[in-house]
């Protein structure tokens, strides 16, 4: 039977849009890609995580108080001495000897340096015989004294911890005249003062090594040696330790910049290192001699954290962003996830919707490019430098997406993509607080922590967590953390230094 003619042309309108809808699909519509991972086996900036250098600098600050408390404790109340000679051209076969006590010692601290002074009074008994020309006249009488005692410090720890005081001694010595009864009165101070002031200065002089075996920085500084060499497991999951190897000691000058204490600030240099297995304990050295610093010293710790891909996939995976080519393209980028690539660099999977441009279709799918992590110090985050698509991601692009993406999507990761790493650093910070204050510090020892500031200063990619363990590419974060941690002696302990 003969189909109707109306058939026929439906039927064949029908039939010529077939091919019209499958050219005008591939013509006009988005260019769909899936591009395989890159090639090649993962290879990280470093091998493994660097070991970073930090500084524990602690500062030890004593009380004003406390040294007059030493001082007092120390130095005798009373001087007693004599001695045989002339205290005046016209006095024959002299002698003297006298009887001072000491009032109470007082420290100051002047910005630059350390000065005290002590009041002392007493007699002397003076003996001779004095030649008043015309006759002889036997003197056996007795001289009141009084005046202040005292000295400036500019104390130095040297590298072999002895203590160079730099005293400077000063004597004033008030009165002392001799009556003579009708033949008036002798002055005698410049001679008193200079035996009595030679007798006092050597005995003050006991000041410094009272200070030195009271406050005993050498035993004290040992112990935080000692402390210092830590292995400690910080993960489970990943099993993670770091290892704590001590290799220095700095000191700094003594600080008299406070009017309330005097202070002195110590610094552990040490090498901080993360691994995968519990690490060979360390050999300990014994205590170093010091190396002696022209100023001011810091804590500074450099701690490298080890940050998984999974951790990082997690927030990248939650993030997208849009990009404006200018040239009436659009591209949505969303769906991150990231692995270690070769050479330092990251390879980044990514979906993305790209509208049609003047230049071509557009492309929809996901694609792979590549890109070396880096650390914004400004605002914390981290970012992204010297995006490109990769050699499978260029393969598979016609020219014009090729030409599209290269020259916008990369420009738009590295000024978009951002993670912000704030989380992290409130964490660290807690945590580095945390270590410091929970110290174990000698008796007598109060400790605080000011002015901590943690950044992130470094990242980059690895091949293994240590050098004996596998393959297992990761990232590796570079904390710093910087303050002021300082000790105060608050407890007067008086017991003799036995240690060289």
């Amino acid at each position: 039977m003969k189909k109707p003619l109306l058939f026929t042309v439906v039927a064949g309108a029908a039939l010529a849009t077939v091919p019209a809808l499958i050219i005008g699909t591939r013509l006009l519509g988005p260019n769909l890609i899936y591009v395989a991972a890159p090639g090649g086996t993962p290879i990280g900036e470093y091998d493994v995580p660097r070991p970073e250098t930090s500084l524990l600098a602690v500062n030890i600050a004593t009380p004003i108080s406390l040294l007059n408390e030493i001082a007092n404790a120390e130095v005798p109340s009373r001087f007693e001495g004599k001695e045989e000679k002339n205290f005046h051209k016209n006095v024959k076969k002299g002698s003297y000897a006298w009887d001072v006590t000491r009032g109470g010692i007082e420290f100051q601290s002047t910005g630059d340096q350390l000065v005290f002074s002590v009041p002392f009074a007493g007699t002397a008994r003076v003996s001779g015989n004095f030649d008043a020309k015309i006759l002889t006249v036997p003197i056996d009488g007795s001289v009141d004294l009084g005046g202040t005692a005292g000295g400036s410090l500019l104390p130095r720890v040297m590298p072999d911890w002895q203590i160079n005081p730099n005293l400077t001694p000063s004597l004033n010595l008030d009165k002392a005249a001799l009556s003579l009864g009708q033949f008036g009165k002798l002055d005698i101070s410049d001679l008193l003062g200079s035996s009595l002031g030679q007798y006092l200065q050597r005995e003050i002089s006991t000041i410094t090594p009272a200070l030195t075996k009271t406050l005993n920085l050498r035993h004290e500084v040992a112990r935080l040696w000692d402390q210092a060499y830590l292995s400690d497991m910080v993960s489970d999951d990943p099993p993670l330790w770091i290892q704590v190897t001590p290799q220095r000691l700095l000191v700094a000058p003594i600080d008299c910049s406070r009017p309330d204490q005097v202070s002195v600030t110590v610094a552990v240099e040490a090498a901080t290192y993360l691994t995968n297995r519990e690490p060979v304990a360390a050999i300990r050295a014994p205590l170093p001699d010091m190396v002696p610093l022209e100023g001011p010293t810091g804590t500074d710790l450099n701690l490298p954290v080890i940050l998984s891909m999974n951790e990082l996939n997690e927030v990248l995976k939650s993030g997208s962003f849009g990009i404006n080519t200018g040239l009436g393209t659009k591209v949505a980028v969303s769906g991150l996830e990231a692995e270690v690539g070769q050479g330092g660099f990251l390879n980044l999977k990514l979906n993305l919707e790209a509208d049609k441009s003047l230049l071509g279709r557009g492309v929809a799918g996901s694609i792979w490019v590549r890109g070396k992590p880096v650390i914004n110090y400004v605002d914390q985050t981290l970012g992204f430098t010297g995006v490109e698509l990769t050699v499978e991601t260029r393969d598979k692009l016609t020219g014009a997406a090729a030409w599209l993406l290269e020259g916008f999507l990369v420009k738009g990761i590295e000024s978009e993509l951002r993670v912000d790493l704030n989380d992290y650093k409130s964490e660290l910070d807690r945590e580095v607080q945390k270590a410091i204050v929970g110290a174990d510090l000698p008796e007598g020892i109060d400790l605080s922590l000011k002015n901590l500031e943690v950044k992130l200063t470094d990242i980059y990619t690895i091949t293994r967590h240590s050098p004996e363990g596998p393959a297992d590419p990761g990232i590796v974060l570079v904390i710093r953390a910087t303050g002021e941690v300082d000790t105060r002696l608050d407890q007067l302990v008086i017991k003799l230094n036995k240690e060289p």
